[in-house]
């Protein structure tokens, strides 16, 4: 069990008012109700590369390349360019499986390969660990290949399983596609389905469940020998005494166990094999008609047989065998033995078959009547079985008679008579049997078995209030505990809701798991223009997208996660403006600790993080002829700034004061966002506070400052920031530095140096990029 549940599970009963046995009871089954924790922790992982090759819409390999580190990038293309092939191409790589195509018709998979490639299918991740060494996962199916062929499939697994998450993907799973996205409120317990793992309450519920089978065995039991009880009670004779002191003794509602046990101490023993007596009083025997018909049908089949035998049948199967041989190797008229001519011509031949037909025609005759001969004597002998040949052994064994007894049965008159002789056998069988009470004895036994198991129950008995007080218990523990391990993900939901509700009149107060009997459900305290409605019944499908996305994204978060990316495909669909600008913002905060891939075909989404001016990557996939598939980056921020400051630097596009001001700030804003950029990926790889990378960055008043925090990890060190640059990268550099400083200030530039200004700093940030360490 999660040890961290176990504790506040265990400090809780500690507390409780419950009887030891009961707190015993849950502390044993805390142990036993879910696989002991590994000790071994997954390392953390960020997604680098995705290449794809012949699966979905994409056919020539293609790569996504990403920054392994915390930030949003958004993948944008068309409906069809094959976008969805990489998030789709990922999932089906590190799980095995698509969701999306769970319980779906076959032909939803019958295309899963490309149509226009025609070698294998191959997927490739390349996952990055802290520190910066990357780990290659990597499967193959042949062409042709059917969805869920698993031929592949143990590379990966093998790397999965090496690194332990395989372990965390059916908890932390970083995939959120649009068609789940649109499931995850379909039901009540979808939710709740989707988060027992992440918190642990499953092994809450392993532990209910563990007590309620133990419950429901002690109850099986009791009602079982309550059942029996009746069963017993019913079979007791009412004229034999004995019989009504034990109905005495177990008929009523507490059956008395000591009495019982007494007067089953004081029943008669008896050493006599009642088995074979039993045997003896059940032998089967025939009746007189079936001796009679059986030595008739005897009869008959000898009589068929001598007359079959008075013909010679067996010299017949000779000559027709002979006849047989000749016909085969007749090769012409002469005779092959003789050498005489001419004499086994076509009429030889005719009445050759025509004899040797008639020949074996007789002798099957006497097969036949043979073959009967032998089932009715068959018949004859099985009107005796073994059980019958041996009653008179058994007889003088049991002292039924005094000396050996001989069965004749040579006719049907002997027959009839050994018949005669074995029913006499088994009437003083059955004779002996009831004198001696076997029914009694019968009883007598089956009292004792009962005796047995309703003294278990009686020492259970205890136990099994134990177990429903701690049942009992347990319940209320568990929703308690339940809310204090969803809080969290609840006002980080609730949080996100409201930024992305953007004027909608539906505000979500709270979500609460419950436990409902075998499974569970998500509530949701949803107020339409503050009046209490149905989630599942005032909001819009984009409104239950946006909430999928706002109770996703905290889930991500969680530190138990491995995964410090999530992949998020198509999640703009059906939502209006407004909301789009929200789930700006929301990727864009997530994207602050987490590593946001957003696939979509909406321009909505890019427009408004520009708009916003929201830091992200933006890739564009396009798809051309024969699925060839290309991935080329947008515009990122430092990117942009580069651009418009190279536009704003050309001649005549600004009033040369406005250009001496403009150009320095957008180089000055892309050193900066490139700074920052290099900040909070090395904090990612070493496994830093990255809200105190954030909190570095935001600190950082000006440009100094911020490549202090590249160049040396701390703001307070920008007065040294020049010589620094000036030794690592060269003086050009450092005097770049200063431009920017002095431009962005308001200290006008001359026209030369202003016009190589975009230039220069993009060549300084690409430094950057290569020798920070």
């Amino acid at each position: 069990m999660d040890p961290v549940l176990r504790t506040l599970l265990l400090e809780r009963l500690s507390e409780s008012g419950l009887e030891p046995e009961a707190r015993n009871v849950i502390e044993v089954a805390a142990d036993a109700a879910a696989p002991p924790p590994t000790t071994n922790t997954s390392p953390p992982v960020w997604l680098k590369t995705v290449t794809v090759e012949g699966f979905r819409g994409i056919g020539k390999p293609a790569t996504l390349t990403l920054e392994p580190a915390p930030g949003l990038t958004v993948v944008v293309g068309r409906n069809g360019s094959g976008k969805s092939s990489f998030a789709e191409g990922l999932e089906l790589l590190m799980t095995g499986a698509l969701k999306r195509w769970e319980k779906r018709p076959k032909a939803w998979s019958e295309t899963w390969q490309c149509l226009h490639h025609l070698g294998p299918t191959r997927i490739t991740a390349e996952l990055e660990l802290e520190g910066g060494s990357t780990v290659p996962l990597t499967q193959e199916w042949p062409h042709g290949a059917p969805y869920g062929d698993a031929s592949g499939r143990a590379a990966p697994a093998a790397v999965l399983n090496e690194h332990g998450w395989d372990r965390d993907l059916p908890s932390f799973r970083p995939f959120l596609a649009y068609a789940e996205l649109a499931t995850m409120f379909d039901t009540l317990s979808s939710l709740y389905d989707a988060l027992t793992p992440v918190l642990g309450l499953g092994d809450l519920d392993a532990l209910a469940a563990s007590l309620a089978q133990t419950r429901l065995a002690y109850d099986a039991q009791r009602k079982q020998t309550a059942a029996e009880k009746d069963q017993l009670v019913a079979r007791l004779d009412p004229e034999d005494e004995r019989a009504a002191l034990v109905k005495a003794a177990i008929g009523g509602r507490k059956p008395d166990l000591e009495q019982l046990d007494q007067l089953l101490e004081e029943a008669p023993e008896y050493t006599e094999d009642l088995t074979l007596l039993r045997r003896l009083a059940g032998l089967a025997l025939p009746t007189e008609t079936e001796i009679r018909d059986a030595y008739q049908d005897l009869k008959g089949a000898e009589r068929e047989y001598t007359d079959a035998s008075a013909t010679d049948a067996s010299r017949a199967t000779s000559v027709a065998t002979l006849l047989r041989q000749a016909l085969a190797v007749r090769d012409g008229e002469d005779c092959p033995v003789c050498k005489t001519p001419g004499v086994l011509d076509d009429a030889w031949v005719k009445a050759a078959q025509e004899e040797a037909a008639e020949l074996e025609a007789q002798a099957a005759t006497l097969t036949q009547a043979n073959s009967k001969l032998l089932l009715a004597r068959r018949r004859v002998d099985a009107l005796l079985d073994g059980n019958a040949l041996a009653a008179p052994a058994a007889a003088k064994h049991l002292g039924l008679i005094d000396e050996d007894l001989t069965l004749e049965r040579g006719d049907e008159t002997e027959t009839k008579a050994t018949v005669h002789t074995l029913r006499e056998l088994t009437q003083k069988a059955a004779t002996e049997l009831e004198r001696k009470g076997a029914a009694w004895l019968q009883l007598v036994g089956d009292l004792r078995r009962w005796l047995e198991q309703a003294r278990d129950v009686e020492a259970k008995a205890s136990t099994l209030k134990a177990v429903k007080d701690a049942e009992k218990w347990l319940k209320g523990a568990s929703d308690e505990l339940r809310r204090e391990r969803f809080a969290p993900i609840s006002q980080s939901a609730i949080a996100n809701w409201r930024e992305l509700r953007q004027g909608s009149s539906v505000d979500l107060h709270e979500i609460t798991l419950k436990k409902v009997g075998k499974g569970g459900r998500a509530d949701f305290d949803v107020r339409a223009d503050d009046t209490e409605a149905n989630a599942l019944g005032v909001m819009s499908q984009g409104e239950l997208l946006a909430l999928s996305v706002s109770v996703f994204l905290p889930r991500a978060a969680l530190d138990e996660s491995p995964f410090r990316f999530a992949v998020i495909d198509d999640p703009v669909q059906a939502m209006d403006p407004a909301k789009v600008d929200g789930l700006a913002k929301v990727l864009h905060r997530a994207a602050r600790t987490r590593q946001i891939v957003v696939f979509t075909h909406d321009d909505r989404l890019p427009e408004a993080i520009r708009r916003l001016r929201l830091d992200a990557t933006m890739l564009h996939v396009d798809r051309r002829a024969q699925s060839t598939v290309d991935v080329q980056e947008s515009r990122s921020p430092v990117q942009r700034y580069i651009d418009g400051a190279r536009g704003y630097a050309k001649p005549d596009r600004l009033p040369p004061e406005v250009q001496a001001r403009v150009v320095p700030m957008f180089c000055r804003s892309a050193v900066e966002a490139a700074a920052a950029n290099i900040v909070r990926r090395r904090a990612a790889q070493h496994g830093t506070d990255l809200n105190e990378a954030d909190d570095q960055i935001a600190e950082a008043r000006s440009l100094r400052e911020t490549l202090a925090l590249v160049l040396f990890g701390d703001a307070g060190r920008h007065g040294e920031v020049g010589g620094e640059v000036k030794r690592r990268y060269g003086a050009p550099y450092a005097a770049l530095v200063t431009e920017l400083n002095r431009g962005a200030h308001g200290n006008p530039l001359d026209r030369e140096t202003l016009s190589r200004l975009p230039d220069n700093t993009r060549a300084f940030i690409r430094e950057l990029n290569t020798n920070a360490k």
